[in-house]
């Protein structure tokens, strides 16, 4: 390698923690040193139907079947999605040098029994709050699915361990004529500026890039939870250190922001009003869209656990 280049995923390990976006074992282990591992729904439901896992299946619904009635508020199914969520996080384990976290919209009573003690929720009003709940009982929230201030706001009033921006919208994840024209990676500077200035101690663990040149904007971010096909294309992947560093949007001319934010912490009516206008509602319109789209996941997920069960007698 030319001495002025550099390979990229080494450049990145040594300005932000490199987090894996994927509960398949074999990408932790193709791509080793991740930090944390995170997934959400769908990456569940698209990991659990591969065929490898059949024998998996079996037990887990076999497993859930016998612990019902501990959970009497859960069906058989969505028991056993979470259930299944949470074995298909001890197979990367071994690969990861910190922590795995489980993607969840609503708090059940398993998940508050997780053994990684860490747990994903939704950034609504509802799921802030649990969070707030989560970190005094000593349980260590991130909250997900954040597109504006507001959130970033609540999020850390809320004790929230760290906090994820997706840098865009779901649709364009999942829908391949969809264009996403408005990443939000100068939310991801704003908002650990907020934190470091207030010395809050929230982490920025930004996600939902789609491409290496955004990633590559986003260096010096706390964190950032990094998709397959992008860390292996950084492991590979070589460029000018002078031209890489240039990239980054956290350099010393960082986003200047100056705004008196409120308190949303106990104030509901505020933080909703504020919330619903935030960038003329697209904040909103943005949470609501990927709740529906992992909402729809789990609802497969469900579905397939059910069809299997029934297979099974």
């Amino acid at each position: 390698m030319h001495e002025c280049q550099i390979n990229l995923l080494q450049y990145l390990r040594s300005k932000t923690q490199v987090d894996v976006d994927s509960f398949d074992a074999d990408v932790s282990m193709r791509v080793p040193g991740c930090v944390d591992g995170t997934s959400n729904p769908a990456e569940i439901y698209c990991e659990m139907i591969k065929p490898r896992h059949d024998d998996r299946v079996k037990e887990v619904l076999a497993f859930s079947t016998k612990v019902k009635s501990e959970f009497p508020t859960l069906r058989l199914e969505e028991l056993a999605f979470e259930v299944m969520a949470i074995r298909l996080a001890f197979l990367i384990i071994p690969n990861i040098t910190g922590a795995v976290h489980g993607w969840q919209i609503r708090v059940t009573p398993i998940t508050r029994r997780r053994l990684s003690r860490l747990e994903n929720v939704a950034a609504t009003w509802e799921g802030l709050q649990a969070c707030r709940e989560l970190a005094l009982c000593g349980i260590k929230p991130l909250a997900t699915t954040v597109f504006t201030m507001e959130q970033v706001i609540l999020a850390g009033e809320a004790g929230c361990v760290s906090m994820s921006p997706f840098v865009h919208e779901a649709k364009a994840h999942f829908d391949e004529k969809y264009s996403d024209e408005m990443p939000l990676l100068r939310l991801c500077v704003q908002a650990q500026q907020f934190y470091k200035k207030r010395s809050i101690n929230t982490k920025v663990k930004a996600c939902a890039t789609l491409s290496v040149d955004e990633i590559l904007q986003l260096a010096g971010v706390n964190a950032l939870t990094t998709m397959p096909e992008d860390l292996e294309y950084l492991q590979k992947g070589t460029g000018c250190v002078r031209l890489v560093e240039n990239q980054s949007l956290f350099g010393d001319n960082s986003i200047p922001d100056d705004s008196d934010y409120p308190s949303y912490l106990d104030d509901e009516s505020t933080y909703r009003l504020d919330f619903s206008r935030s960038g003329q509602g697209k904040g909103q319109y943005k949470l609501m869209q990927v709740l529906a789209i992992f909402s729809d996941f789990q609802f497969k997920g469900e579905e397939f656990m059910k069809a299997r069960q029934q297979l099974l007698g």
